[in-house]
């Protein structure tokens, strides 16, 4: 007898995906017992659910739950040799998707938003833009360090390499020094430290990434104009104009393409890409709980 698809479940420190897929997650509850929001924060490129350890620290003082999940691909996924790949990413986006259905069965009637920093501000938005205002929708959705383009060029003949690599050997690697040509001890993350030097103090840290994971990437970066436009919820970006990946204009450009009618852009001129790692991680906390607030009295 075939065996049965496990069903999408959360558990204490583990949840199951739409395909069964189990990945671990973190959560920060408030000590009330209704929490009047719940915050859903998805990582970056080699990031973690740990990452949000700030937000954990902060906006359960205030109320809100925060919960973090691990996604699949990345360094804490249960198996190793898929840790620097993905098959494509409409499974990051149905994750996202399943991994908000389980939190809002957990906190009915509870307002819901999504934290998105970097690759995951990608996820955010794409898989926002496709539910096309289902009624569990989430509430408003925040975009750090968003993805809005690539300060580096990348010419057509380099994307072609890149798009016929991976349909061919899919499994091919290269580090993100290699992609950039750079040396990534030179990539500048936060106001004190590199990627390089980052990396080196966090157990997550994947060296190298599959072409393929870097396709599905550049795919999502491709549709970021159209899922724009298709966005009617609440959008909150936060950016710095020093971020590494993308420059204040692609960013402003990305904005200005955000269709929903309750929009805003805020800007942190001290900060780098890791914006809960810099200098002004409080002022980004006091900002996102005061966007919350308003949104959340505002349904």
């Amino acid at each position: 007898m075939p065996k049965l698809p496990t069903r999408p479940a959360l558990h204490e420190q583990d949840w199951v995906s739409y395909d069964g897929k189990v990945m671990p997650y973190q959560k920060w509850l408030p000590g009330t017992t209704k929490p009047r929001g719940v915050v859903i924060a998805v990582h970056g490129l080699s990031g973690a659910a740990s990452d949000f350890w700030f937000l954990g620290a902060t906006l359960p003082k205030d109320g809100y739950a925060v919960y973090a999940y691990d996604l699949r691909g990345q360094g804490h996924d249960p198996v190793l040799n898929q840790r620097g790949d993905i098959g494509s990413s409409v499974q990051w986006l149905r994750d996202l998707e399943t991994f908000h259905l389980l939190v809002r069965r957990q906190h009915p009637k509870t307002p819901v938003f999504w934290y998105g920093e970097s690759l995951g501000s990608l996820i955010c938005l794409h898989t926002a833009a496709n539910r096309l205002n289902d009624r569990r929708d989430p509430d408003g959705i925040i975009l750090a360090s968003p993805v809005a383009g690539l300060k580096m060029t990348v010419s057509h003949f380099r994307r072609w390499l890149l798009d016929t690599t991976a349909a061919l050997l899919p499994r091919t690697r290269f580090s993100l020094g290699d992609l950039a040509g750079v040396d990534e001890s030179k990539i500048q993350v936060t106001s004190t430290t590199t990627h390089g030097g980052q990396m080196q103090k966090t157990e997550h840290h994947i060296s190298s990434f599959s072409v393929r994971l870097l396709s599905e990437i550049g795919g999502l970066l491709d549709e970021n104009p159209d899922a724009a436009k298709r966005l009617r919820m609440p959008v909150l970006f936060l950016a710095s104009p020093n971020d590494i990946l993308s420059s204040p204009d692609q960013i402003q450009r990305l904005f200005s393409q955000i269709k929903s009618p309750t929009k805003r852009l805020l800007w942190y001129n001290r900060s780098y890409h890791l914006l809960l790692h810099d200098v002004q991680r409080a002022e980004v906390s006091l900002d996102l709980f005061r966007w919350l607030e308003k949104t959340r009295t505002k349904r």
